[in-house]
């Protein structure tokens, strides 16, 4: 009877140790490539034909201070709670103290260029968060095609059917508005306010110009370091304010999963690769284990070709199976790691 009962013990034991090592306590989903990957820039001899009118400017709002000094900024707003590097050369002012007051505002040489918001409490007119899609198509003149003029050069932007479903871009006087929709709820969760000459440096859509190109500039390997800093602080930002909008629970940010995400993002570029599993620290749980991360459930999402971090959120969140990862009420802990155009994002829950 006592065999009987030890080979019991030792057929138990060995049962939970098969469980323990192929069981699916991991997320690992399939990376996603950003609608611009394959977005081309064509040069053209011709000036397009006529233009797309332009709505009047908004009188009020966040996009009223695209153009103006970064003083007013500090006296409306107050010293930001960081300042970011971005690849563009441009800073990037954080307003991250409240998630319903969720903000971002680009600085170049002491002016505003752009601003991007996602809080409930912020004044985005003309448009508000939370707006349905159909209220916006009422509102707003749309085109498939979007021209800026920039001195003697021409820009045209060309919107996919995704892009007008997405990512709507709007002409107003003077100022260009992306609009990022829900896809799960035909409603607005975020906007961009830029100029001209920030649009087209992003070159988010397909574009053909006439006469000059405007050229981002060199940034020597320090800026670039910290712009890939300043990238994923933002991914942890945009997680838990979209968290927030959906009433789960925050994140916390876990410093040694951080250390993992950007190296596996550095890893994928080097090595040109988009994968969970590495081919020198092998998978998910593989790689975690080398950094001794310890948890119970883990999952990571995986992005490439989006021109900064809050493309490639919002990327993920118009993915259904990154989405339910990001909003996942199970996990507890999160670190994000970005190199030039590779994002790692790690979701923990730990013990």
């Amino acid at each position: 009877m006592k065999t009987l009962f030890r080979i019991l013990i030792v057929l138990l034991f060995c049962i939970a140790l098969i469980y323990f090592f192929t069981s699916d306590s991991s997320y690992e989903l399939k990376p996603l490539e950003g609608p611009n990957s394959k977005s081309t820039v064509i040069p053209k001899t011709e000036i397009p034909k006529g233009d797309e009118d332009a709505s009047p400017r908004p009188e009020s709002g966040v996009s009223t201070y695209i153009h103006q000094d970064d003083d007013k900024l500090l006296k409306d707003f107050g010293k930001p709670d960081r300042i970011d590097q971005s690849a563009f050369g441009y800073e990037w002012w954080v307003y991250n103290r409240d998630p319903k007051s969720f903000a971002m505002f680009g600085v170049e040489g002491g002016k505003i260029t752009q601003v991007y918001a996602t809080g409930k409490a912020v004044d985005v007119a003309p448009y508000k968060i939370g707006q349905s899609l159909d209220d916006i198509y009422r509102m707003t003149i749309v085109n498939p095609e979007i021209t800026v003029k920039i001195g003697d050069n021409v820009y045209t932007f060309a919107l996919t059917e995704y892009d007008m479903n997405s990512r709507i871009l709007v002409k107003f006087d003077g100022v260009f508005a992306q609009l990022y929709i829900d896809q799960f709820t035909d409603s607005l969760i975020g906007i961009r306010f830029m100029d001209g000459e920030t649009l087209v440096k992003h070159r988010p859509y397909e574009m053909t110009f006439v006469g000059d190109l405007i050229r981002v500039p060199n940034l020597n390997s320090y800026t670039i370091q910290q712009s890939n800093e300043g990238y994923s602080k933002q991914l942890f930002d945009l997680v838990n304010v979209f968290r927030s909008n959906e009433n789960v629970p925050p994140l916390i940010w876990d410093e040694v999963a951080g250390v993992a995400a950007m190296k596996h993002s550095e890893e994928m570029y080097t090595e040109k690769y988009l994968s969970h599993d590495s081919p020198n620290y092998g998978s998910l749980k593989d790689r975690l284990a080398h950094y001794s991360v310890t948890y119970d459930e883990v999952g990571e999402n995986l992005a490439t070709a989006y021109f900064d971090a809050i493309e490639a959120a919002h990327g993920w969140f118009n993915s259904e199976e990154h989405r339910r990862l990001m909003l996942n009420d199970k996990f507890t802990h999160v670190g994000s790691g970005v190199f030039i155009n590779y994002y790692t994002q790690i979701f923990l829950n730990k013990p």
